[in-house]
C-alpha cells in the first residue's frame, strides 16, 4: 500500500508550524537533517516508521494523527473455506471471523452455539457497540437478571459494557452473527 506521503508530509508542516518551531527546530528535537525533513513535508521522500515516530515525539502527537483522514478503498472478500477459526478457552463453541480488515472498525463472527450450552461474551474482549443477529434456532440473552429470548431472524444491538450470556436452551444448535464496532 502506498501512502498518500504528500498529505501527511502537509499535516507535519502544519503541527510544526502551529507549535512555530522552525525545521531547524524539530531537526534538533529529532536528530534528523533538516533536508530529510523538508522532503518528508514536501511529499517528496516517505518517511521510514522510525523517522515518523521521531517526528510523532518531536511534535508531541499520536502517530495515528498522521493517518486518520487516509481513506482506504478495498474491498476484502473472505470465503467461507478460508474463515479463520478462533478458540476461546472453557467452550466448544464454534467462532469463526467473517472479516479479516485490518482497516475497519466492524468486526464479524459467526457463532455455533450447541444444544445446553451457554457462552459469556465477556471473553471476547470487545469495546464498543455489538449486535446479534439469530441465523438458525433460538438464542436467550441474559443481562443482568434481565432474559431475552431471540428466535431466527430477530436481532439484539447493546453496549458491550454489559457483556451478556449467550445460552442455547434448545435442542438445536444455535448460529448467529455476533458483530462488534470496536476491538474485539
Amino acid at each position: 500500500m502506498n501512502l498518500p506521503i504528500e498529505r501527511i508530509g502537509g499535516k507535519i508542516r502544519a503541527l510544526r508550524k502551529k507549535q512555530a518551531q522552525t525545521l531547524e527546530d524539530l531537526s534538533q528535537s529529532t536528530g534528523l537533517s533538516k533536508g530529510l525533513l523538508s522532503q518528508v513535508e514536501r511529499g517528496i521522500s516517505q518517511p521510514s516508521l522510525e523517522t515518523l515516530w521521531k517526528i510523532t515525539k518531536a511534535l508531541d502527537t499520536s502517530i495515528v494523527h498522521f493517518f486518520e483522514d487516509v481513506s482506504v478503498n478495498q474491498v476484502n472478500i473472505v470465503r467461507k473455506e478460508h474463515r479463520r477459526q478462533i478458540v476461546y478457552p472453557g467452550t466448544t463453541a464454534g467462532f469463526e471471523l467473517l472479516g479479516q480488515s485490518n482497516n475497519s472498525r466492524l468486526k464479524m463472527l459467526e457463532l455455533c452455539i450447541q444444544s445446553e450450552e451457554s457462552i459469556d461474551l465477556q471473553i471476547v474482549h470487545s469495546e464498543g457497540e455489538e449486535s446479534i443477529i439469530v441465523l438458525e434456532g433460538e438464542l436467550s440473552l441474559k443481562v443482568g437478571e434481565e432474559q431475552y429470548l431471540l428466535k431466527e431472524g430477530d436481532s439484539i444491538f447493546f453496549d458491550s459494557h454489559l457483556s451478556p450470556k449467550l445460552i442455547n436452551e434448545g435442542q438445536q444448535a444455535v448460529r448467529c452473527v455476533f458483530t462488534s464496532l470496536g476491538k474485539l
